[in-house]
């Protein structure tokens, strides 16, 4: 199956069996064209980025498409999806990018030459900070951007990026929110009281809710969350249905490390859309709570799912249980 994490090798694996070794047939021929061609870079990173653009970006004047987009026409079984992800990759943008933030392996960047700001998905963990120059490409690929070539990577102390002190206000705040402490039995509407205002006034946006004063839309939230389960769940994403699956089966509650493998790019002033995270909307939707919990004589970082609604979501889920 072609996936997020094999698609790139598997469009260099179709450009071989096509063109032959790109790096015997295809270097001479283009390697003019290339736009980072006289950069200093060490041998295999130049050779990489060469790579990348050859098979993104270069349109072969043969088949007037890209490999990338050969590929996508040549590969019946490429899910809908994937086919589109594949070609996003073309809109390659360059520039030097600040690190805004950084969660999990979710960067906010902003373009210092456009001042647009990007959200990137990293392939792997990588030890890049807030307030690092990135020089490189981005690419859209699904609802993040990815890197398609990194040429170096700086931090300097003389940045004063007003967008970097918002980013570690926001991440203050946010881990404030995600300290309330949580008890088994804690009710979905005690959780929401603790809610800052725009994040009420958001879920009631999103719900569609009218409610005039906090504790109005705090009652009005619960009742659709409660009332309208199965719809809400019905259109959440597979991915995210998964989490819930895997946090029922665990009795409503699980470490926040056992769900390493999920996203959660939760910003704490929420924009007008859903975020794309997988954990993200859950939180936004009221499925799903960060908190604290006491175990042993320890806390915890833990995923909580509201009690009023772990009944219905094993019904839900019952032939997954």
């Amino acid at each position: 199956m072609i996936d997020e994490e094999n698609v790139n090798q598997t469009i260099l694996e179709y450009a071989e069996n096509k063109y032959g070794e790109p790096s015997e047939m295809l270097f001479q021929k283009y390697i003019d064209e290339f736009p980072e061609k006289d950069w200093e870079l060490p041998d295999e990173t130049w050779y990489n980025n060469f790579l990348a653009w050859l098979l993104f970006e270069k349109v072969l004047p043969e088949t007037g498409m890209t490999i990338a987009e050969e590929f996508v026409e040549n590969t019946p079984d490429l899910s809908p999806e994937m086919k589109e992800k594949v070609l996003q990759i073309k809109y390659i943008i360059r520039s030097k990018f600040l690190v805004i933030s950084k969660k999990g392996l979710i960067l906010k960047i902003k373009d210092m030459k456009r001042h647009d700001v990007y959200k990137v998905k990293l392939g792997s963990p990588h030890p890049v900070s807030p307030n690092s120059l990135i020089t490189g490409r981005i690419h859209p690929f699904g609802e993040y951007y990815r890197f398609t070539g990194v040429f170096n990577i700086s931090t300097s102390p003389l940045i004063l990026d007003p967008d970097v002190f918002f980013g570690v206000h926001e991440k203050t705040e946010l881990k404030r929110f995600e300290s309330i402490l949580l008890r088994r039995s804690s009710s979905l509407q005690a959780i929401l009281n603790k809610y800052p205002h725009h994040w009420i006034d958001w879920m009631c946006k999103d719900y569609g809710l009218n409610g005039r004063l906090k504790k109005e839309k705090v009652q009005e939230v619960k009742h659709k969350i409660v009332t309208d389960l199965p719809q809400i769940v019905l259109n959440l994403p597979e991915k995210s249905k998964e989490v819930l699956v895997f946090c029922i089966k665990q009795g409503g509650v699980v470490k926040y490390g056992q769900l390493k493998n999920y996203d959660d790019d939760m910003d704490f002033f929420w924009d007008d859309k859903n975020t794309p995270s997988t954990i993200g909307m859950l939180r936004q939707k009221g499925l799903m709570i960060v908190g604290k919990m006491v175990f042993g004589e320890r806390q915890f970082k833990v995923a909580f799912i509201p009690i009023e609604i772990r009944d219905c979501l094993k019904s839900l889920f019952s032939t997954q249980m």
